[in-house]
């Protein structure tokens, strides 16, 4: 009996897994977001992604036929979500082979699928084959496709790879989906048919399907050689193909999107449907929403690089388009509920994650709108500033230095910005430019609001259009441009392909690691490395690379070191101070041949440094234990995010939005200190990958696994994660465990550092020892020792705020008009009929607080005037200028007088018209620079009259 075809995307998610496991093929999970031990991607991209070293023969694969549907994400489409049919995060239906069924299997499949079982009209369907690949179309046409209905097309459409410069590659088949009326197809004679009509050629074509057929390697010259296993990479898009089930218009009218979009419809109380771009805005906030609890979900935590950028443009520009909607509240937060609720059966981890992902949107939420706020004002600033100056490009030309502000207040920001775009418009000498600046917004202004303050350009546009400035549109569609490139551009984080050629060349595939039954091997040397090229022989003293035919060296990976050791032959010992594996399970020892000489093929004996190798198992068990621990106390959204695992401490990066309390830190130490003193069973348990997942294995931070992996259970399921590291018998080896640290290293990433074993005994008796000696010496006992220390700390705070009170008098008393001190001066200066007072002076200041407070009393103290005050403060020469609001009104900027004095200095000042700071680098230099205030206020004053 034949099965109705699926409706609903639950349905055909289902329908194609099971399509394909009923052909022999292993159903895997989705893999994360965040791609494992590939430093090539930013985010996941495609459904092969996860198996690229299946592809290459890297790894061997759980199953040689695979399937899967995988999430992915594409940063180039962010600021194109909103059309009919860009997204940023996707499903990929997939079906694979490694080296085992090929184009024929495929091809068949592909079309019994979607006649059969999803029911599309044969009629409705047009195939693409490479322009040179007779075999893909003589398959299609065995399968009974007409010719007329088969399309030939050269790379760009119909071939793919290699993905770098060298590396797998091959024709592709795509099957289209018509989507128009039969009455108007071309008859077959007709020349339309093989010209402008058809794939590629008419928007009622939609590709649904792509074959891959992965059969030829190419190599650094451009040549191909036929792979002697090829392999099938296919990809359906979900969303694309639920649509023409559904026979929706676009992806947001399938059940897909739906639940979601009726989400927005409530917040916003806008209705779907009736609006353009209404619609287009409730896609975005959809969409965005979507593919944000996604990533926060695998996650990535908003930043300013790399996938925390990606994640907070997203965020950003949601949030953007749901004020366009009318919602100035929380939304993106709000609707991650609907997502979880309606996905989260297929993708547990938005369930498992939801209250951490809850919690990430409101914070950037949250953020976002005081930084919204603020563009807001340094909008304002950019555009008050030009209406306020209509002569600051007479006066750059003339050579003058325009007043910049100097405050971080938004209206001071926008006031820099607006005077550095007519500095740069006066150097270039664009005269139409210049004379357009007081009534036009630059391109690269208007990017900075969006870029940097998230302001919308069309938002720009109305508040300028206000004050009747137009906004540069072109020029920022420039801007946008150069870094949607720079976003392109680092879609690849570079690998190192280029140092892994030399062990891949040398063919060998694997090292055998005995590491786990013993610390010393009898073994022979398979290949030696010097300089980065393959040699037979070393000699004393060169750095070398070492291959062996089976090792105990643990090789670094999944966050342990590497082990260090030595290997020893017939006269030669060579010094290991690593263990790394570039290439596939190649264990690779890097070191130093300490005495005579070392050839390839030779018999030696290799042995790990076994003390060293115990600290680092200590190390790691517990690593485990915290990770458990910190589940269990913080919450199941902890997710490793990072380990480094050497003999001296661990240290433990893993996602939480707060700082953790006293009582958590406490909580978690005790519990791994509990699961030690308990003296658990660490078994090791080897399965295969599906199986230790579908058991509950943890597999956050790791590799691309094999078809048989190693696990480690404690108190499972307490504790069950997929690692390869080497580990303690029983917990109890671990000795004490004591935390060091819990720190922030990014938005909602934290990092606790801790030791255990003898180290922790080690720190344990320093800090009982540093206890012992302040009791020691407050003459009280142990347990006294605290409450002693905050007594003398609050006499100690008391006594300094009463010494900071008597200098504060001391100053206040030697400077003003009645001061004998010898190094003050005062004088009067004439200025556009206006007398100004100013006051100079040298004072014994201990810091600038005290520095700044004398200068506050003297300008109280003359009521009118600049008061300009010195100190040398801990070696070095500092000043503070203030001047009163009415001579300001005069003439008087303190900034500029600052910058002047500090110049003398050696050093560097500024600061507003009303209060500013100087410092210098020689405290001999202050007396001479106090002396040529008078002098640096005339010509300031002198300047200001000419303008």
């Amino acid at each position: 009996m034949t099965s109705r075809p699926p409706k609903t995307a639950d349905e055909l998610r289902e329908a194609f897994l099971s399509y394909f496991e009923g052909n022999d093929h292993l159903r895997m999970p989705s893999a994360s977001l965040i791609p494992a031990a590939d430093p090539t991607l930013l985010l996941t991209n495609s459904g092969m992604a996860q198996f690229k070293p299946y592809f290459s023969g890297e790894k061997e694969p759980p199953h040689p036929r695979v399937t899967t549907s995988q999430k992915c994400f594409r940063t180039t489409d962010i600021e194109e979500v909103g059309d009919d049919t860009h997204l940023t995060m996707f499903e990929m239906l997939g079906n694979f082979s490694f080296g085992d069924y090929f184009k024929k299997e495929a091809c068949a499949w592909a079309l019994d699928l979607l006649t059969n079982r999803f029911g599309l009209d044969p009629e409705r369907l047009y195939y693409t084959v490479y322009t040179t690949d007779d075999e893909a179309e003589n398959i299609w046409k065995e399968l009974g496709i007409p010719a007329d209905r088969i399309y030939r097309f050269g790379d760009e459409d119909n071939w793919w790879g290699p993905a770098g410069d060298e590396g797998v590659c091959g024709p592709s088949s795509e099957i289209n989906y018509y989507q128009g009326s039969l009455d108007d197809v071309p008859a077959v004679d007709d020349p339309v048919r093989k010209g402008v009509w058809g794939p590629n050629y008419h928007d009622d074509f939609v590709e649904l399907y792509n074959l891959v057929f992965t059969q030829f390697y190419r190599d650094l010259d451009g040549n191909d050689t036929v792979l002697p296993a090829k392999n099938i990479d296919t990809g359906m898009g979900f969303e694309r193909m639920l649509a023409v089930l559904q026979g929706a218009s676009n992806v947001y009218e399938t059940d897909a999107f739906r639940p979601i979009i009726a989400h927005v419809e409530r917040l916003s109380g806008k209705e779907w449907g009736q609006d353009k771009e209404i619609d287009r805005s409730i896609r975005v906030v959809a969409e965005h929403a979507r593919s944000a609890s996604f990533l926060i979900g695998d996650g990535v935590i908003p930043g300013n690089s790399g996938r925390g950028y990606v994640l907070r443009r997203l965020i950003r520009r949601g949030m953007l388009f749901g004020r366009e909607l009318g919602m100035d509240t929380l939304m993106l937060s709000d609707i991650s509920k609907t997502v979880s609720d309606h996905m989260g059966h297929a993708y547990p981890e938005l369930v498992g994650n939801y209250e951490f992902i809850k919690d990430v949107l409101e914070q950037e939420e949250n953020s976002f709108s005081r930084t919204l706020e603020f563009g807001a004002r340094v909008l304002s600033g950019m555009v008050n500033y030009r209406s306020e100056n209509p002569d600051a490009a007479e006066q750059l030309k003339d050579g003058k230095k325009l007043n910049s502000p100097a405050g971080d207040d938004g209206k001071s920001v926008g006031t820099r910005l607006a005077i550095a775009e007519l500095e740069r418009l006066v150097e270039s000498g664009d005269v139409d430019a210049i004379d357009g600046w007081r009534a036009n917004v630059s391109g690269t202004e208007a990017f900075v609001l969006y870029d940097t303050y998230g302001y919308p350009v069309e938002v720009t546009e109305e508040v300028a259009g206000e004050e009747d400035l137009v906004v540069d549109r072109a020029g920022f569609e420039t801007e946008m441009e150069t870094q949607r490139e720079r976003s392109r551009a680092a879609g690849g984080f570079g690998g190192n392909a280029e140092s892994n050629r030399v062990y891949e060349a040398l063919g060998v595939e694997d090292t055998p690691f005995t590491g786990y039954e013993t610390l010393i091997s009898e073994t022979s040397v398979s290949a030696i490395v010097n300089n980065g090229e393959a040699v037979d022989s070393a000699s004393e003293g060169d750095d070398v690379e070492i291959i062996l035919g089976e090792t105990p060296f643990y090789a670094a990976r999944g966050g342990q070191v590497g082990d260090t050791g030595v290997i020893s032959g017939d006269g030669v010992e060579v010094t290991i101070t690593d263990t790394l594996a570039p290439y596939g399970h190649v264990n690779v020892h890097h070191g130093t041949i300490a005495s005579g000489s070392l050839n390839k093929g030779d018999g030696v004996t290799a042995s790990v440094d076994g003390e060293r190798r115990e600290r680092i198992r200590r190390n790691h068990t517990a690593t485990h234990l915290v990770h458990a621990a910190l589940r269990e106390i913080v919450g199941s959204h902890v997710r490793q995010a990072g380990s480094v695992v050497d003999p001296d401490r661990l240290r433990f990066d893993f996602t939480n939005m707060q700082a953790l309390t006293r009582d958590q830190i406490k909580a978690v130490q005790d519990r791994v200190n509990e699961k030690i003193r308990l003296n658990r069973n660490v078994e090791v348990h080897w399965t295969t990958y599906g199986e230790a997942v579908e058991e509950g294995a943890l597999a956050f931070f790791g590799d691309t696994y094999d078809n048989e992996v190693r696990t480690i259970k404690i108190d499972a399921p307490w504790s069950y994660e997929l690692c390869g590291g080497t580990h303690m018998d029983h917990t109890g080896g671990i000795g004490m465990f004591v935390i060091t640290s819990e720190t922030g290293i990014g938005s909602g990433m934290r990092r606790m550092e801790a030791i255990t074993g003898v180290a922790s005994e080690e720190a344990i008796f320093e800090r009982f020892g540093a206890l012992d000696e302040i009791a020691l010496k407050f003459r009280v006992p142990v347990a006294d020792a605290g409450d002693r220390v905050n007594s003398l700390a609050n006499d100690l705070a008391q006594s300094r705020k009463k010494v900071a009170q008597l200098e504060e008098q001391l100053l206040q008393a030697s400077v003003g008009g009645s001061s004998s001190n010898g190094s003050a001066n005062s004088f009067d200066i004439e200025a556009d009929d206006v007398s100004i007072h100013v006051e100079v002076s040298e004072v014994p200041a201990s810091n600038f607080g005290a520095l700044r407070k004398t200068g506050d009393h003297l300008k109280n103290q003359i009521g009118k005037g600049v008061v300009v005050l010195g100190s040398v403060i801990d070696g070095k020469p500092m000043v503070v200028v203030m001047a009163t609001d009415d001579v300001v009104e005069a003439g008087i900027h303190s900034g500029n007088i600052a910058k002047a004095i500090a110049g003398m200095m050696g050093g560097g000042g500024g600061g507003n018209p009303t209060v500013a700071q100087a410092g210098g680098k020689n405290a001999e230099q202050l007396p001479e620079a106090l002396a040529a205030t008078e002098g640096i206020i005339r010509e300031s004053l002198s300047g200001r009259a000419g303008d």
